[in-house]
């Protein structure tokens, strides 16, 4: 036998031994995936059937909907509409919380203002003995002698 025969043959046997756990190892693993696929198959069945179902479902619903569609465009275009007024509410809404937080605080001092200019007031003035009225602080009453 040459030198390049025995050259093959030991490379053929040297390739096959490396490749024989190679193969094992990828048998092993289309085992474990075959066994992940026949356990997996009756919930993707399942699945599957749940899903043609709700297809169905869906195109009778489209159907439906094909079937009404002038009223389903006025309800869109109601929607639509109702949309466009909801906005127009919230940049209302912003407008006054804008100018009810610019006057606000004014308002709110000129009522204490009031409130103080009423206290005053209300110190500045006695009831006269007798219910006949209010004087101002600085004058006695008067004494009444018809009574």
């Amino acid at each position: 036998m040459e030198a390049w025969n025995v050259a093959v043959v030991i490379l053929a046997a040297v390739l096959t031994g490396a490749l024989l756990p190679v193969l094992f190892q990828l048998r092993a693993t289309l085992h474990s995936a075959q066994a992940v696929l026949d356990g997996a198959a009756p919930k993707l069945t399942r699945a599957l059937d749940e899903m043609a179902l709700a297809t169905g479902e869906l195109r009778t619903v489209v159907a439906g909907l094909a079937q009404n569609r002038p009223q389903v465009q006025e309800f869109m275009e109601a929607v639509a509409g109702l949309t466009g007024t909801m906005n127009q509410l919230q940049s209302t809404v912003r407008t006054a919380s804008a100018v009810g937080a610019a006057v606000g605080p004014a308002v709110a001092a000129a009522f204490q203002a009031f409130r103080a200019i009423r206290a005053e007031d209300a110190v500045q003035q006695r009831p006269v003995p007798g219910g006949a009225g209010v004087l101002p602080a600085g004058d006695p009453p008067s004494e009444n002698t018809d009574e």
